[in-house]
């Protein structure tokens, strides 16, 4: 595989997010052609692996080929059976009191990767996405604040000074 195909699986790998064309093209800084044989190149090369890369219309994103969905659905049935870790506990607080963080602001405000966290929160439908590529943003659920006992987010305890506190520490953190 050339260097632009491995770059996009790399990417597409790593953050296990949806992407658009344009927004590769733009992240990438190569046409638009360029992308879409570094694609077809991606998605020949998974041909005998485990994962396949998805396509719908213009959105391309890595998932794993259905034949695993059967021990997959066992393993997400056993992590929803378990507590939440201090770590998706810290990023769900994060998504809860800022609501529409960034991943890269998730993890600036907890010093820390927090895709392992995210990832189990939206499987336990605590927390939801808006958007694609790097613009997606975290949200906390309807079934969330349902399970808090509360009809709005800003009936959460300390949340106007919490949110405000979150806000600023992330400004100086950006300033530095």
């Amino acid at each position: 595989m050339n260097k632009l195909s491995l770059t996009i699986e790399s990417i597409l790998f790593a953050t296990a997010d949806v992407y658009t064309i344009a927004s590769l093209v733009k992240l990438l800084e190569v046409s638009d052609i360029e992308i879409e044989e570094a694609l077809n190149e991606v998605s020949l090369s998974l041909e005998h692996h485990a994962m396949m890369l998805v396509r719908q219309g213009d959105s391309v994103t890595l998932a794993t080929r259905p034949e695993h969905s059967v021990i997959l659905e066992t393993l997400r049935k056993e992590e929803l059976q378990k507590d939440l870790s201090k770590a998706s506990a810290e990023t769900l607080a994060v998504i809860v009191y800022k609501p529409g963080a960034t991943k890269a602001e998730i993890e600036l405000i907890r010093g820390v990767n927090a895709a392992y966290s995210l990832r189990a929160l939206q499987i336990r439908g605590l927390v939801e996405t808006k958007g694609m590529g790097r613009a997606i943003t975290y949200h906390p659920t309807l079934a969330l604040l349902e399970s808090f006992g509360v009809s709005d987010i800003d009936q959460l305890p300390v949340y106007i000074e919490t949110a405000q506190k979150l806000a600023t520490l992330l400004t100086q953190s950006i300033e530095q």
